[in-house]
Formats: structure tokens, sequence, C-alpha cells
């Protein structure tokens, strides 16, 4: 091989090898507003995720900052990731990190999972479990973390026809969030979410709004497909809505 011919050979060589490692990048924004009594909505938080896909593998990180302080609403920063893999047209997550923090407190929580199974679990400083419902090894197994269900709940291709129960482990409570009732107009599609509690509540809080009723919407964009819209849930029998900004 000439030398010329080596030197047309190594570029284009490094340039298939830096052209198939560039990485795939989405940022969204999310305002959260919890529904006050005579203030109606207000905006207390809001959610920065960005998703980085490399071939099949992807990140998907977080970080959640407060707005506006309330008196039932601290000041705590909230932040992690999820690393995983593209499978069948799902998501199979292999790591799971979560990470708060307040003044001089700082509580990490990590999953890892086996064949899509949360196989071991750190919390660091733990719970206190004492006076929770049992969280049981068959209920964790059952289960994905919080981020990989938001991730989910957020792009229409995983809940579409609203037919799923996804069960939810966020270290200490476990929940199924029941979808249902498809409602499909011109514009928009929806999905009536059941937020069910299993364990991990106190036992005098379980039955207190067990199953709390809301909606999953999606609104058609300009490239005429669904796009997460809002979602109503429920924190300390605090109404919020979760809602897309950008």
């Amino acid at each position: 091989m000439t030398k010329i011919k080596l030197k047309i050979f190594i570029t284009l060589l490094l340039f298939s090898i830096i052209n198939t490692s560039i990485a795939k990048e989405k940022v969204d924004t999310y305002l959260v507003y919890a529904k006050l009594p005579l203030l109606g909505e207000v905006e207390v938080q809001n959610i920065e995720t960005k998703l980085t896909i490399f071939d099949n593998e992807f990140k998907y990180s977080y970080k959640v900052n407060p707005t506006k302080l309330i008196d039932f609403f601290d000041d705590k920063i909230s932040s992690g990731y999820i690393l995983g893999e593209f499978q069948n047209g799902s998501i199979s997550t292999n790591t799971y990190l979560f990470k708060t923090e307040k003044d001089d407190f700082i509580r990490t929580i990590k999953f890892t999972y086996t064949e899509n199974i949360i196989d071991d679990v750190s919390i660091l400083p733990s719970y206190d479990l004492s006076k929770i419902t049992n969280v049981s090894r068959k209920m964790i197994d059952e289960s994905i973390d919080p981020v990989t269900m938001f991730y989910m709940i957020t792009n229409f291709e995983f809940i579409k026809n609203c037919d799923k129960i996804i069960s939810v482990y966020d270290g200490k409570r476990r929940y199924d969030l029941i979808l249902s009732d498809p409602i499909k107009s011109k514009n928009s599609y929806s999905c009536t979410l059941t937020h069910q509690k299993i364990a991990g509540y106190k036992p005098e809080k379980i039955d207190e709004d067990k199953k709390y009723v809301s909606d999953l919407k999606f609104l058609i964009n300009n490239n005429n497909l669904y796009e997460f819209n809002e979602v109503s849930l429920r924190n300390n029998n605090t109404d919020l809505i979760i809602r897309k900004s950008n």
C-alpha cells in the first residue's frame, strides 16, 4: 500500500471511528406545580433531564431544583441517573443512582439490575423502616426505579394503548402506576393513571388515598407525533402537576 493510500485509509478509518462514537443528546425541562387552595397552581420545582444515546446504550440523567419555597416544600436538591440499553423497542436499566441534598445532609440510593431485576440495593444513610409496612424481596423483584418509570411515562411509545401496570420501588416505598382508559382526540391522547400504594408506608397512612386517580396527557407536536404534556401526581396529600416546558 502506497503512503498516500495508507494516509487515506487511516483518515477514513479515524473518521469512521469518530463518527460512530458521537453520542446523541436530548435535553428536556419540566415544571412542577402544587395545586393550592385559594392560590391555584404554584410553581415549586423544575426538573431538567438529559438523555445521552451511544449506539444501543443510554444514560438518562436528571436534576430537580426548588423554585419557590412554600411551607410544605423544602429546599432539597435531587439528582441522579439511570444507565441501560435499548432492547426490542423497550429499555433495560442496568444502574440507578439517586442523590438528595439539604444543607449538610446527603442521602444516596443506588440499585444495580441483573436481567431487568433489581439485584442490589444500597441506601446511605439507611431509612428507619421500623414504622412502615414491609417491602418484600418479591415486591422489589417485580419493580423498576422511579427514574426509569418517569422516562417510560413521558415517552408515548412505552405507554400507548394505556394498558400497563408499572411497579415502582424507590428504596423505601413500593407502589403501582396503573394505566387504563385511553382517550384519543384530534390533537391529544390521554390515559387514566391510578397510583396505588402497595407497601413501605406507615400503617395508618397506607389507606389514605390508597388509589389516587389522575391523567397522563400527550399532545401532537410539530412533527405530528405525540409528545408528553403533563401528568398529575400526589405527594404528602398535595396534588402536583408535572408539565413539560420546552
